[in-house]
């Protein structure tokens, strides 16, 4: 089971890399943040579109990263790498009612308050955005 821990930590760590990782968009991507940016200010159903792709493969991956735990009747207590995944993927505790315009607010506006990181691919930057306004206690 270790080769399963391994593929975790380095899925993790090519989804959640640093902010200094986070600058550089891969030529596989489609978009950076400025592109998203610019929709916030000029198209807001493109930037509503693009946050709903973000927030629910966010969610698919917190399910896929999930369902390793003690994957396997033999395998070894995961749950601080599980953990650790999770908290990259999808560390916020996003209100229950909170709609796709207000997580499209929070993310626009950590877009425009965070310029030097607009050049950087928006899978990275968006859980840190709603990390900043919905905090999980005790993460």
């Amino acid at each position: 089971m270790g080769g399963i821990r391994a593929s975790l930590i380095a899925l993790v760590l090519g989804l959640g890399g640093t902010a200094a990782g986070a600058a550089e968009v891969p030529p596989t991507a489609f978009f950076s943040g400025n592109d998203i940016y610019d929709w916030c200010r000029n198209d807001r159903r493109a930037a509503f579109s693009y946050v709903a792709g973000l927030y629910d493969s966010a969610a698919h991956a917190a399910a896929v990263i999930d369902s390793g735990r003690h994957f396997g009747k033999d395998s070894t207590n995961n749950d601080v790498e599980i953990d650790f995944a999770l908290n990259r993927v999808v560390g916020y505790c996003k209100p229950d009612r909170a709609t796709l315009e207000q997580v499209t607010d929070v993310f626009c506006t950590y877009l425009k308050e965070n310029p030097s990181k607009r050049d950087g691919l928006p899978a990275i930057m968006f859980p840190d955005a709603l990390k900043k306004a919905w905090p999980c206690p005790g993460w």
